[in-house]
């Protein structure tokens, strides 16, 4: 095994997390980012903003983030600039903690394209950031990476813009509804399994990995029956962060799972259809379709963490798997087609929105299969 591994986050979980931004933020001044308005229905704005005001932090509003889009992260970089802020906190799911970070990079950095597109190497120089997570799934509290959209046409990434501060108070998901609360759980569950299948060498990680998948199936079980279920809620905060710090990673020897992320890109650039809804439909038809390539890490899959019958041969236990999936989702209230949203996009669309590494050892016929699946 060759791996290097470094996480520079500060983590600090509990229902007092949260009480404690103002030990960070003294003799600072804060851009403070949230999104659709969420959090002021469920009472977590107030608790935040109040921590400040209690102690006379000063801090500037930049709501409203819905999308991880450049040119809201352009706004934003304008904005804390302008406000002459040092520090960010983001509090929120995957867009806005994605758009705190990259803003706290792009502060202090010019020529924010050039990091983007790789022709400069992060050098890990950022405004104070402390992100608050809300909605836990795609653990962007834990890691450098943004995702981010509408970027000259299409979606990227920046990398090597992390945190320093991660406040993680699980009690603030109770809010969520029965479909949110799924997802949540679903989203952690399928970027897991990518580590789990995809390791071959590291017993650790690999072992790390099925811990968590089987943690979190047992935790949606939970939590559809008691949404007021504390400790597994708990369980999916942590399960998120873990699932993106690096430990799953070490030893990963086969990258053929980011298949899987091409068949969820489509939808979204497409028709605007959210990362979650499209990685969820996206799943049991890419379970199916990379069964043929490497239908050993599918069997294990299903037989080791969703308990399909090991008796079964390799094709009924891929059926039977991926039949238990779809129930596991609808029993959430998670749609399975993407219908709603339109016609599967053509062939030729596929091909000219997917680079040649994205297909794997999926042909274009194969990939569009997959993506066809998902709108029926």
């Amino acid at each position: 095994m060759n791996f290097q591994y470094h996480n520079p986050i500060r983590f600090v979980f509990g229902t007092d997390a949260i009480n404690q931004l103002p030990e960070f933020c003294q003799d600072r001044k804060v851009l403070l980012i949230y999104g659709g308005g969420a959090i002021q229905k469920n009472g977590v704005y107030d608790r935040l903003a109040g921590t400040l005001n209690a102690v006379g932090i000063p801090f500037v509003e930049f709501g409203g983030v819905t999308a991880a889009t450049y040119q809201t992260i352009l706004d934003g970089i304008a904005l804390a600039q302008r406000e002459q802020v040092n520090a960010i906190v983001e509090i929120g799911g995957a867009s806005v903690m994605d758009t705190g970070k990259a803003i706290a990079f792009g502060v202090v950095h010019e020529g924010l394209e050039d990091f983007i597109e790789g022709r400069t190497k992060s050098d890990g120089k950022h405004l104070f950031d402390i992100v608050v997570p809300t909605y836990p799934s795609t653990g962007s509290e834990a890691n450098g990476v943004c995702d981010i959209m509408e970027y000259k046409g299409h979606g990227t990434e920046l990398f090597g813009a992390w945190p320093d501060i991660c406040l993680m108070d699980p009690t603030v998901t109770l809010s969520l509804d029965r479909q949110s609360t799924a997802y949540s759980v679903l989203v952690c569950f399928i970027q897991a399994s990518a580590w789990f299948i995809g390791n071959h060498q590291n017993d650790i990680a690999k072992g790390f990995a099925k811990t968590v998948l089987r943690t979190l199936l047992e935790s949606y079980k939970k939590l559809l029956a008691d949404p007021a279920d504390l400790r597994a809620r708990e369980h999916v905060m942590w399960a998120s962060c873990v699932n993106t710090m690096g430990v799953f990673r070490s030893g990963v020897d086969n990258f053929y799972p980011w298949t899987l992320f091409s068949v969820g890109y489509i939808p979204r650039v497409a028709h605007g259809v959210s990362y979650r809804e499209a990685l969820a439909a996206a799943y049991p038809n890419w379970l199916k379709g990379i069964s043929q390539y490497h239908v050993g890490d599918i069997r294990m899959l299903f037989t080791e963490i969703f308990d399909i019958d090991p008796a079964l041969e390799d094709a009924a236990v891929v059926e039977t798997g991926c039949a238990h999936l779809r129930m596991i989702m609808q029993a959430g209230g998670i749609p399975l087609s993407l219908s709603v949203h339109g016609a599967c996009p053509s062939l030729e669309y596929v091909s000219s929105a997917l680079a040649p590494e994205d297909f794997g050892e999926f042909t274009l016929e194969e990939m569009h299969r997959m993506i066809s699946a998902c709108y029926q």
